[in-house]
């Protein structure tokens, strides 16, 4: 299954080891970002290391390493560049145009917990609990 992550599901992944990091690391799927989604995370590195009870820097080495493990591929801005006026018009937050982007241009739902996300007809906005569903994972 082919899945575009937002910052909220990277954060959930680094704030604790449960089955939002499972999902991430689990080979059945194939996920993508847009680069964008770097610049929110160090952005926001103090308040999720403190929320993780971890310091800056050990959140960064987490976040490379899981990155790393994960079947996370990064798609920069120009790859998108053609989607991103559409992506604009349909996204329900400015925040997550470049979401939208990526997923119209790799014909493909976006895996968020945001729940305003699915005010629109475009894209289809997986949460976590649903792909749980369709990929039959348990959490144990």
């Amino acid at each position: 299954m082919e899945l575009v992550v937002d910052a909220n599901i990277l954060v959930s992944c680094l704030l604790k080891d449960g089955i939002t990091r499972k999902l991430m690391l689990n080979n059945t799927l194939k996920l993508y970002t847009s680069e964008f989604i770097f610049i929110e995370f160090f952005n926001h590195l103090k308040e999720i290391a403190k929320k993780a009870g971890i310091k800056e820097k050990e959140m960064t080495k987490l976040t490379k390493k899981l990155i790393k493990k994960s079947n996370l591929t990064i798609i920069t801005k120009d790859q998108i560049k053609e989607f991103t006026g559409l992506a604009d018009k349909i996204s329900p937050d400015i925040d997550d145009t470049l979401y939208f982007a990526t997923a119209l241009k790799l014909k493909c739902p976006i895996w968020s917990n945001d729940k305003e996300l699915k005010n629109q007809k475009y894209v289809k906005i997986y949460s976590t609990s649903e792909i749980i569903k369709i990929i039959n994972l348990k959490d144990n």
